[in-house]
Parts: structure tokens; C-alpha cells; sequence
């Protein structure tokens, strides 16, 4: 399988998000880089706002941006009730969100910062790590009993499918996609990305569904040691259903040239009066330092001109 390197060229410094409305419990003093806030983060990108915020706070030693790590469904809630200042997620607002504010007279900044993609990992021991996009679309929407039914010669054990959360955006982005109301009975949830790793581990027919944020940089002693210890997952293309070109896995290259099929973006979304801290860490993370810390993350940049360099088998 051909890996990809992704090289920034360009990144676009970003002059936005100068007003922005929402957040009650805001200090006259507070400026776009000193204060002391508080922030919503899916913890699928635990990985990649630990380096923003550090060093975001390291260039402005006045800045306190305080995260809050969580499921999407959790921090969401926590948002609507104005006890976060900005959530960093992967999905918008939705109609009945946006309704909400706009009754409030409030609007929301919403602003794309990366790409990054949903990644299927197994057991280490595991010899079967690849599967068409068709057959992880039936693992989902079919319930089955065991492995062999959606994959002809796979194991005969149970299925076991595992999640970071019920109310994550992980487990939200695939009832969206294969349109269900509800995930099928054999899927179950922990409390983490690094819990799913865990399970996986343990349990030798299991799938785990994380953010390719936690297995992206191998360059990071976390993502590193995930890797040592369960196996990425490739996936055919969307348009090449039964892989007869071959399989892709959820790394930065395949996520820029979209042959990765289970991409999606993230928003930092931010609904604070004025042009206050929260206005001030959006701009950073969208501008060319917090840019290039994507990249280096192994994310996609959501500005700027990347370069793809085959990098060979």
C-alpha cells in the first residue's frame, strides 16, 4: 500500500472572526491574547489542541485557555447553556442549534480549522486489516452476528464494534452516513479514544472506531504506542465499493487527495461578545502557526496549498 507525504507550502494567515457573539460571563479586561477562558474539545483531537494550546499560551504567557475534553453530545449541551465559551468539534450547529441563537439574538463564528478521518482499528493479531467500503457499510447496517457474515473466510466469532462514546462524534458521524437512528446491538462504548485502543488490544475479534487524530503523528509518544499495539484498518474508495483498486488508510495524504472515504472537517465554533480571547485562539489556530501544528499532527490543514509526494510502498 502506497503511503503519501503531505509537505505546506502555503498557509494563509487568517484575519477573521473579529466579532462574535454569545458568552455571558466575560471580563472587560480580557483581550484576544490575555484572560482566562474556557473551551468545549472532542476529545478525538485531544492530541492536537494539547500542542495549539500549549503553544498558543507560550507565545502569549498572559492567555489561559482551559479545555474541557469530552463527547461531542456532552459538550454540545454544555455549549447551549453558554458554560463553554467555543467548542472544537466535527460537525456545525444544526437547524434547531442555529434557531436557538438566532432567538437569542446570537450568532455563532464558525470556522473550519483541519480534515481528519475516522479510523477502524483491530487487534494486533489480527491477520484480516482491510475491508470495502461496502462491507463496513453492511457491518453497520445489518446487524451481523458474527465476522464471516459480511466478509466471506473471516473469523466465525461474534462481532464486537467499539466506540469512545454513545454520544460521541465518532458514533454520531456514522449513524449520519448510513443514515440509522440508531447503532446496531453490536456496537458498545467506553469512555475515551485511548479506552477504545485498549479494548482493541484485549480482545483479539474486536473493531474499535477512534479520530485518526490519536494515530496520525508518529512522530508523538502517544500515537506511537497506539500503533505498536493494534492495527489500522484500510478501506476501498466510496466510488470502488469492492476494492478492486486496492485499500487506503486514514493518514494526512489520503485524507488530502479524498480516497479516504470516512474524512470529515472540524470546527472550532465561538459564541463570545466582542473580539475577546476565545476570538484571539480561533484566529491562532486558523492562521499559519496553528496551521503548520496540523500538519505537523498529521491532520489536514483546513488553509493553505499542501503538496502530495508519493512516497513509495
Amino acid at each position: 500500500m502506497k503511503r503519501f507525504l503531505v509537505t505546506l507550502l502555503i498557509v494563509i494567515p487568517i484575519g477573521i472572526l473579529v466579532s462574535s457573539c454569545g458568552g455571558s460571563h466575560q471580563q472587560n479586561t480580557e483581550t484576544t491574547t490575555s484572560g482566562n477562558i474556557r473551551i468545549g474539545v472532542d476529545d478525538s483531537y485531544r492530541l492536537l489542541l494539547d500542542t495549539e494550546i500549549a503553544t498558543f499560551q507560550s507565545l502569549y504567557p498572559n492567555a489561559k485557555i482551559n479545555p474541557d475534553y469530552g463527547s461531542e453530545g456532552d459538550l454540545m449541551q454544555l455549549f447551549m447553556k453558554d458554560s463553554l465559551r467555543a467548542i472544537i468539534t466535527s460537525r456545525e450547529l444544526n437547524e434547531s442549534e442555529k434557531e436557538y441563537f438566532k432567538s437569542n439574538k446570537l450568532f455563532p463564528k464558525v470556522t473550519k480549522i483541519c480534515v481528519d478521518g475516522l479510523a477502524f482499528i483491530v487487534n494486533r493479531n489480527n491477520s484480516d486489516s482491510t475491508f470495502s467500503y461496502n462491507e463496513l457499510e453492511k457491518l453497520f447496517t445489518t446487524n451481523p452476528s458474527k465476522w464471516s457474515d459480511i466478509k466471506p473466510g473471516a473469523s466465525s466469532e461474534p462481532v464486537q464494534v467499539v466506540f469512545d462514546s454513545p454520544n460521541s462524534g465518532n458514533a454520531r458521524y456514522l449513524r449520519e452516513l448510513f443514515q440509522l437512528k440508531q447503532l446496531p446491538s453490536l456496537c458498545s462504548a467506553v469512555k475515551s479514544n485511548e479506552e477504545v485502543v485498549k479494548f482493541v488490544e484485549a480482545n483479539p475479534n474486536s473493531m474499535g472506531v477512534i479520530s485518526s487524530n490519536w494515530i496520525s503523528d508518529v512522530d508523538d509518544s502517544v500515537s506511537g504506542d497506539f500503533l505498536k499495539r493494534i492495527r489500522v484498518v484500510g478501506v476501498s474508495s466510496q466510488n470502488d465499493p469492492d476494492a478492486v483498486l486496492g485499500y487506503t488508510q486514514p493518514y494526512q495524504g489520503y485524507l488530502a487527495d479524498k480516497s479516504y472515504p470516512f474524512r470529515r472537517d472540524v470546527y472550532y465554533i465561538n459564541r463570545e461578545i466582542g473580539t475577546r480571547l476565545g476570538t484571539g485562539f480561533a484566529s491562532f489556530v486558523a492562521g499559519d502557526k496553528g496551521q503548520r501544528i496540523v500538519l505537523k499532527s498529521g491532520l489536514v490543514p483546513a488553509y493553505g496549498v499542501i503538496r502530495l509526494i508519493d512516497a513509495g510502498n
